[in-house]
């Protein structure tokens, strides 16, 4: 493993579990030498998993786009890729990418996990895709996700389209660990 993609938060208001599992889950990419892509922050959780990373020698690039960095919210610590929009973003996150890994956040983080599950439903996206569910965050959205299921807008095939950790020294293994999946999905995408 070489590279992962990272969505999380940049809100400065979280508890302190998620920025602890954030900083321990940016020493553990640092010390197995694997590149993070992130979406260069540098406050809350963004914040902390960057710190960790150049904190402990390891290599991150932040992918923001323009207007994020007129308001000043990028992490000038960080190598960036400056794109014009949100979609530019998603798309070079996981382009090239041996995994996704999505840590507690809003909007964002959960559209961007969203999309990623989505492309892997469509075969677009193949590498795994690992949920640290720190403090049982994700909880709810594993709910209705499994309620998809249940009331037939999903097929029990794709509920692995992902894996859950609730701790960041389960992230690796997990990655490992997780199902193959197709380049050829999409035909089992409708029901």
């Amino acid at each position: 493993m070489r590279k992962v993609c990272v969505y999380c938060a940049s809100s400065t208001q979280v508890a302190a579990c998620y920025k602890t599992e954030a900083y321990r889950l940016g020493e553990i990419f640092a010390a197995n030498n694997i590149h993070c892509l992130y979406g260069g922050g540098s406050v809350g959780l963004m914040g902390e998993i960057s710190k960790a990373m150049i904190a402990n020698k390891g290599t991150i690039t932040g992918v923001i786009p323009k207007f994020m960095v007129d308001q000043g919210w990028n992490n000038e610590h960080v190598e960036q890729i400056v794109v014009n929009t949100m979609h530019e973003r998603k798309q070079l996150m996981l382009e090239d990418v041996d995994a996704a890994i999505a840590l507690p956040g809003g909007c964002g983080t959960l559209e961007e996990l969203m999309e990623a599950i989505t492309w892997k439903q469509l075969g677009i996206f193949v590498k795994p895709i690992v949920i640290l569910n720190v403090n049982r965050y994700f909880d709810p959205l594993l709910e209705m996700l499994h309620k998809a299921v249940d009331e037939k807008f999903m097929r029990s095939e794709h509920l692995r389209i992902w894996s859950v950790v609730e701790r960041a020294e389960e992230v690796l293994p997990a990655i490992k660990q997780a199902p193959g999946w197709k380049k050829d999905a999409i035909g089992m995408a409708a029901l």
